[in-house]
């Protein structure tokens, strides 16, 4: 009933400007959901996109939220309008300068939540540790139209100049693919490399950004029974998901493979798999098939190998 309420009244989404102290203005939304709610929701946000958060009480039962990581900062006034509806105003900023693009990226997580999409409702366990949220804004969406269908996979941002790493099954005679950023915006990206051996491909969308993983900071070998952690886009949702290492490494075509118990889900595939400290040490290749819940990883030193060819 509350869902359907909800997406009863989504049309009541409107833009509206306020003023601020120094005759200046920034723009808002106005969402049908109670400032408890928000807040929460928001707060949950932030921290999953690696910000520090502050919350700060405000005049007339406001609340501001601040977020800031490294060059980033993301405020958020929230305002009552009603008991159940509140006023959101952002104002973003990168490196100092108003980065108002990436706002799209907090609408759309809001309208998402109010539709009832559970990848938003339940997008990360509590123990998923802070290492490993830090690295949610280099993981990036990927749509592949080969004619007959649509595919969806997972790839992450290693080089800030443009490069990405993801699986190649699926990807047999194409050349170009859709890349969707964490600020929701959509490049053009180019196969550069692929080797269908490794299931691994290497794309460049040509593009200057702003978060990339490491490939110089990475994990020690693992070891039955580790805990991973994954973040993917299953149902171009980005999503977190634990499991722990099931077995030692095995050959599967003379390929080596983790075999690990983890929830792996369509659109996984090309997510980038850390440990407990947030270090890069696997990549998803898929699940076994007939089961949920048994995922197949392909280790780092098969990634660097591939990576550091010509």
């Amino acid at each position: 009933m509350r869902i359907k309420f909800y997406q009863s009244i989504l049309s009541l989404f409107f833009l509206i400007s306020f003023p601020l102290p120094g005759n200046t203005e920034i723009h808002g939304r106005l969402y049908p959901l109670p400032i408890v709610e928000v807040e929460k929701i928001l707060i949950q946000w932030l921290s999953d996109s690696g910000f520090e958060v502050t919350r700060k009480n405000l005049e007339g039962s406001q609340v501001q939220l601040k977020g800031i990581k490294e060059n980033e900062t993301r405020e958020l006034i929230l305002r009552p309008h009603s008991p159940l509806a509140s006023l959101i105003q952002p104002r973003f900023f990168f490196k100092g300068q108003p980065a108002q693009e990436r706002i799209a990226e907090l609408w759309t997580h809001l309208e998402d939540y109010l539709k009832g999409d559970e990848n938003v409702r339940m997008t990360i366990p509590e123990e998923v540790p802070a290492g490993v949220k830090s690295h949610m804004e280099s993981i990036v969406c990927i749509k592949v139209n080969t004619g007959a269908e649509e595919i969806q996979f997972t790839g992450f941002i290693v080089d800030r100049r443009g490069l990405i790493i993801s699986t190649a099954h699926d990807l047999k005679g194409v050349q170009e693919v859709a890349i969707i950023l964490a600020n929701g915006q959509e490049k053009k990206g180019r196969l550069v490399k692929s080797d269908p051996h490794r299931d691994l491909t290497l794309i460049d969308i040509h593009s200057k950004l702003h978060s990339s993983i490491s490939l110089a900071r990475v994990g020690g070998p693992l070891g039955n029974g580790d805990r991973v952690y994954s973040i993917g886009c299953p149902g171009n949702h980005r999503k977190f998901l634990s499991g722990t290492i099931d077995g030692p490494l095995r050959y599967v075509n003379r390929l080596p493979l983790w075999q690990a118990e983890m929830e792996i889900q369509p659109g996984s595939s090309g997510s980038p798999v850390f440990d407990s400290e947030g270090n890069l040490v696997a990549v998803v290749k898929g699940r076994y098939r007939g089961s949920h819940s048994i995922g197949f990883l392909i280790p780092l030193p098969t990634i660097l190998e591939f990576f550091k060819e010509k």
